[in-house]
């Protein structure tokens, strides 16, 4: 599974390297072993213009917008 999406960086709060994507639309079973495991975030199927695009397993903050990461202009 790994390629599939983007790493995360570090957060921006406390500076924690264990951060993962969170992943938006009706996941397939990869996806849902991947979030089992902690590697990815499901946000649900539906994305909003403000939607984050990283998470914080260390402190819980999520950051950054989805659509400027992963959309194509």
């Amino acid at each position: 599974m790994e390629g599939w999406f983007e790493k995360a960086p570090p957060c921006p709060v406390c500076g924690s390297e264990d951060t993962v994507p969170i992943v938006y639309g009706l996941p397939a079973r990869e996806a849902m072993e991947s979030a089992e495991r902690g590697e990815i975030i499901l946000g649900g199927c539906i994305i909003h213009e403000s939607s984050p695009a990283w998470h914080c397993n260390s402190c819980g903050h999520k950051w950054g917008e989805y659509r400027e990461i992963y959309e194509e202009d």
